[in-house]
């Protein structure tokens, strides 16, 4: 965490405590700014970076261009999904795996996705929203978790329930981990070709 020399010591720095210029300019580079976030919104979380901006209307500001990408993303998603769980029933006394599927596949995405955005396409506007929030914000259903759950537990299969429900959670945070791994090696062989070029 920065901090702030005081009579060589080193003080943690808060975001209530930011009094030079120097510091708040090492606050904002350790904390980044995501480049989809409009930047009075991002100004009031990251008080240190910016002064707050008093927004004109209380109503959240949308551009159609950006809602339109979420909203193509989710129509591609939502396909995929239905396709999956339509041509892979699944009876209520057997694993449910075409929800773990999509759920863990989105997961994945949604990893690599942050960061090759973060990393490798800094400048681009629509591909967040059109694959994280739109594509896979469909693609995973979570609720559905719950609702398996419960009707494995109705059909009398609480094992069944219970197993589903940690496997989704242990194989759902390892395909993130997995797709971070690849996202951040995918970024360093990109870095590396860029500057052999």
């Amino acid at each position: 965490m920065p901090g702030r020399a005081e009579g060589g010591v080193v003080r943690p720095l808060r975001f209530g405590h930011v009094t030079s210029a120097d510091d708040r300019r090492r606050l904002a580079h350790e904390l980044p700014i995501d480049p989809d976030v409009d930047v009075d919104e991002d100004a009031r979380h990251h008080r240190a970076a910016r002064p707050p901006v008093q927004p004109a209307s209380t109503w959240p500001r949308f551009r159609l261009s950006v809602v339109a990408a979420v909203f193509a993303g989710g129509c591609i998603g939502g396909l995929v999904r239905y396709a999956v769980t339509h041509d892979w029933p699944t009876p209520d006394d057997h694993f449910p795996w075409p929800t773990f599927g999509v759920n863990v596949a989105g997961a994945f995405v949604l990893a690599v996705l942050i960061v090759v955005v973060s990393d490798v396409f800094r400048g681009s506007t629509y591909l967040r929203p059109l694959l994280g929030t739109g594509f896979c914000g469909a693609l995973t259903t979570f609720s559905s978790i719950v609702v398996s759950a419960d009707e494995q537990i109705a059909h009398g299969h609480p094992r069944l329930a219970a197993t589903y429900l940690v496997a989704s959670i242990l194989a759902g945070l390892a395909a993130a981990w997995i797709g971070l791994k690849a996202g951040r090696a995918y970024a360093a062989s990109r870095t590396v070709s860029s500057r052999s070029s």
